[in-house]
């Protein structure tokens, strides 16, 4: 049995809100124009103008946020509902919104139907009709099987190199100190283990961790005392997760283009914590000053940004700067507890 759609707009998701938001009040601004096109040689034009996009303003605006935010819950409360049910909701939200906002504007919740009612409760159904739509097609076009496919070029990314570092790190010990190398290959087999499963996946924060301190480890061994790594993990949900082999790369650049850069010490920050329902991730360290250094850093940024935008849309943002000699990231991400698909 094929599995349900979620057809109802995340009106939680920013990405839903901007592109609703725009488009909604983009309508409104051509529809008073048109409206006005016959007044243009009047000297009352631009009052008339402002003051017929602000009546309707007032009906539309809280009307989008309220349907945005019921949205938000019915997607969440909705479970396996059927997909046409679906579409209806999401269709006579905004208009049963609509219907309300221009009752409590016109001031009286007793008095008959008027016509500005029904025009009301029309352009809420239609609005919501094509903003549902579009987002449904949307949807569509960024398919599971579409998505995959970004996903496995970038996770193909990720692979060569980090394989190629990890092999040379154990080689470079094995000689010297077998029962080291023995660790070090548990350590890279669990980091291998997470690079060739599905870095779609949501796992728990405290997994993606561990999975950076053994990678760490790795490269501790390999540097020697050049190499030290300071955690600082503040209070964050129990249960909160992340996608699979997201930090790691963060740490793999901040080791390849500080610590085997620099002749001295490499001084590492992490820091998580949590501030609301946002996940954030900051990461400092020491920069060589060859002109590689920032072109080397973007390859894996970007990768790590067309993962970001695959999986969070526009909720999520990374930020770099360069300050005191320090390259620092600073990377945020909505707060998951669910359980992994």
């Amino acid at each position: 049995m094929p599995e349900t759609r979620q057809l109802i707009p995340d009106g939680c998701n920013a990405g839903t809100v901007l592109r609703i938001g725009v488009g909604i009040n983009v309508a409104l601004a051509i529809a008073v124009l048109g409206g006005r096109a016959a007044d243009v040689t009047s000297s009352q034009v631009s009052r008339q103008y402002a003051a017929a996009f602000l009546d309707l303003a007032a009906v539309v605006e809280p009307t989008t946020l309220l349907t945005l935010l019921g949205w938000c819950l019915l997607r969440r409360a909705g479970g396996q509902v059927a997909e046409p049910l679906q579409r209806a909701l999401a269709w006579l939200l905004p208009a049963a919104t609509a219907y309300g906002i221009n009752r409590l504007a016109v001031g009286s919740s007793v008095s008959p139907l008027t016509r500005a009612d029904l025009i009301a409760t029309l352009l809420g159904l239609l609005g919501g009709m094509a903003a549902q739509h579009y987002l449904e097609l949307r949807a569509r076009a960024f398919s599971p099987a579409i998505d995959e496919a970004k996903f496995q070029a970038l996770q193909s990314r990720i692979r060569p190199h980090f394989f190629f570092n990890s092999l040379n790190a154990v080689l470079a010990v094995i000689r010297e100190d077998p029962l080291r190398a023995e660790r070090m290959l548990e350590s890279v087999a669990e980091l291998f283990r997470a690079v060739m499963g599905d870095v779609k996946r949501l796992v728990p924060l405290e997994q993606e961790l561990d999975l950076c301190r053994r990678y760490v480890e790795i490269e501790q061994t390999r540097l020697g005392d050049r190499l030290q790594v300071q955690w600082n993990i503040g209070a964050v949900h129990p249960r909160a997760r992340v996608p699979q082999l997201l930090l790691q790369p963060i740490i793999e650049n901040a080791v390849r283009y500080g610590a085997e850069r620099l002749a001295g010490e490499c001084d590492i920050q992490v820091r998580v914590r949590q501030q609301g329902f946002k996940l954030e991730i900051f990461v400092s360290n020491p920069i060589a000053r060859e002109p590689v250094q920032r072109e080397g850093n973007q390859i894996g940024l970007n990768n790590i940004r067309g993962r970001l935008a695959l999986v969070y849309d526009l909720e999520a943002s990374l930020e770099t700067k360069v300050r005191r000699e320090r390259f620092e990231l600073t990377l945020t991400i909505p707060v998951e507890t669910k359980t992994a698909a």
